[in-house]
């Protein structure tokens, strides 16, 4: 079974009935887990993004080079000032590059937004973000919250479903992933 038809079979579980009683459950289980922002969810849809076990290794490839790529351009910038002038940093920026943070990875627990373009092949890059270090765990707590809704549990009678986590228990009080991958049950 192909991707398309693992997300269609998702949406066709999803009656009036269903639908209702998963938003009711995701809304309630965000708002208990400190996932509301003002009145705002964190995640306002129905449906995780599935992938498959072969896009899941391919993404992991993809990001591991350009993460290689990066650490590359921080290293060089941090020894030499006259590369690092082309990203025009502010007189306080540069103080803060001469000091040693004390750890090599300029930024543990930044995420690469990205998505599939569909019938290309391709991974395409949305951003990088580094300045938020609780999205990890926000999309652990998400992965846990998807498996408890009355879709899911329904899909999950078709298909096996697994996450992958990003934040280890005792790294934070709470985990993050909404990755999934769909794998029709034999």
């Amino acid at each position: 079974m192909s991707l398309r038809e693992a997300i269609e079979s998702y949406h066709d579980l999803l009656t009036d009935e269903l639908a209702e009683a998963s938003q009711a459950k995701l809304d309630d289980q965000q708002r208990q887990r400190g996932l509301f922002f003002d009145q705002r969810p964190l995640c306002t849809v129905l449906r995780p993004r599935f992938m498959t076990p072969e896009q899941y290794r391919f993404l992991q490839s993809r990001v591991r080079l350009l993460l290689h790529a990066f650490d590359k351009v921080y290293h060089v910038a941090l020894e030499d000032a006259a590369f690092r002038s082309q990203f025009g940093l502010l007189d306080w920026e540069e103080e803060l590059v001469r000091d040693d943070p004390g750890f090599r990875v300029p930024s543990p627990t930044s995420r690469v937004d990205t998505f599939f373009v569909t019938g290309r092949g391709g991974l395409r890059l949305t951003e990088y973000n580094a300045e938020t270090p609780a999205s990890p765990a926000y999309n652990d707590v998400l992965a846990e919250v998807f498996y408890g809704l009355p879709v899911m549990r329904e899909f999950l009678r078709h298909y096996e479903v697994r996450t992958g986590t990003a934040v280890k228990r005792r790294a934070l009080p709470f985990s993050t992933g909404a990755r999934y991958r769909a794998i029709p049950n034999s």
